[in-house]
């Protein structure tokens, strides 16, 4: 069966206007994956609260924080149904629903695997229906749901968890999705994904150990909500609530341009190195017709002409030679280079770091985020 989402066209999948695309359906399996692993990994899933009438009125109007643990796990829920909404249409097919889901969250004193197991019963139809339509959504789905696992499921009482979720042949599978699915998500989003994702690895791997488990002290509150917060640019990126571009102000920019200068300076000198022979030989022709014009061309005004002339045809033929041989090769190059520096510094713009905590999305969660529980 032929993949109806094998092509690619818009940049900003599920944050623009009515039409859908081949790429929309590839973001929107991706926020599916990743909101029903969100909410599969939620710590409460507890039934809903009967408000007491005669509560006094809070003084402002509640924010996501100080919802109940049932209405964030609701919302949660109805995130993952619209994105199903928006996967349907482009596939042209059905796909099992999440009402089950919603009545046993609803259903008093249900117990917390109730819930989880009309979830994860969901999510493998879901999952096996769309592998059956399209192996690149159902690549993106799943990608969703393992890259939420990596950021939700980490808790700093328990670190053996965040050796679990960055272990390398794991982050391998990720990488691999990343680069399969770079043509359908927005441009430069796998990319930036992948640069943030390897600074978190190369984090993780030099955290200090005891044994086959992370030291106690190697893994704080701080470090989880920086992890979560940096799940959370993932999603915008690929949802197309984030352009990547746009995380880039005019000093990055500049800083590209210098290392794209500095880049081209190395090209140059490789060049150099690489072709010294030539060169050596065009400078031993410029001697040798400098030489000759010396000591045969006649003496007075005419023979200092006749001088400039030879140096200036050897000189000419010689950088010409060099300028067009090197120039063309970085012409080439350039466009190139320049795409390179700019998917870097995407890269480290959207990256939360996990000490410093820079990156765009360390500021906190946005209108479309739950609050998710973080251990302390």
């Amino acid at each position: 069966m032929s993949d109806p989402l094998g092509g690619t066209d818009g940049d900003s999948p599920l944050a623009g206007g009515a039409t859908t695309t081949a790429s929309d359906a590839v973001a929107a399996a991706f926020v599916v994956g990743w909101r029903l692993a969100e909410l599969y990994d939620r710590e409460a899933l507890p039934p809903p609260t009967t408000a007491d009438p005669d509560a006094p009125l809070p003084r402002h109007l509640p924010g996501a924080s100080e919802m109940s643990e049932y209405e964030k796990a609701r919302v949660n829920l109805d995130q993952a149904q619209a994105a199903l909404r928006q996967l349907t249409a482009p596939l042209g097919a059905k796909l099992p629903a999440l009402e089950a889901v919603g009545r046993v969250l609803g259903q008093d004193g249900h117990p917390r695997d109730d819930v989880r197991r009309e979830i994860l019963s969901a999510y493998v139809a879901i999952r096996d229906r769309v592998a059956g339509l399209s192996p690149l959504a159902a690549s993106s789905c799943g990608l969703g749901r393992m890259l939420a696992d990596t950021t939700l499921l980490p808790h700093a009482a328990d670190p053996t968890i965040l050796l679990e979720r960055f272990a390398p042949y794991r982050l391998a599978n990720a990488y691999r999705w990343l680069d399969d699915l770079s043509t359908s998500f927005p441009p430069k989003t796998s990319a930036a994904i992948a640069a943030s994702l390897r600074t978190w690895e190369t984090w993780v791997a030099g955290l200090k150990r005891q044994g086959d488990s992370l030291q106690p002290s190697a893994l704080t509150a701080s470090h989880i909500r920086r992890l979560r917060a940096q799940g959370e640019m993932w999603r915008r990126l690929v949802a197309g609530e984030v352009v990547p571009k746009s995380l880039l102000g005019s000093d990055d920019y500049v800083a590209a341009g210098e290392r794209l200068l500095g880049r081209s300076r190395q090209i140059a000198a490789r060049f150099l190195r690489r072709w010294w022979f030539p060169a050596a030989v065009l400078l031993g022709s410029t001697g040798a017709a400098v030489w000759a014009a010396v000591t045969y061309a006649p003496a007075g005004s005419t023979r200092v002409a006749a001088v400039l002339v030879s140096l200036a045809g050897a000189l000419g033929v010689s950088w010409k030679t060099v300028s067009a041989t090197l120039g063309r090769a970085l012409s080439q190059a350039e466009s190139a280079l320049w795409e390179s520096e700019v998917v870097t510094a995407i890269g480290e713009a959207a990256t939360v770091h996990p000490t410093t905590g820079t990156g765009v999305s360390a500021t906190g969660p946005t209108a479309t985020t739950v609050p998710h529980e973080t251990s302390p």
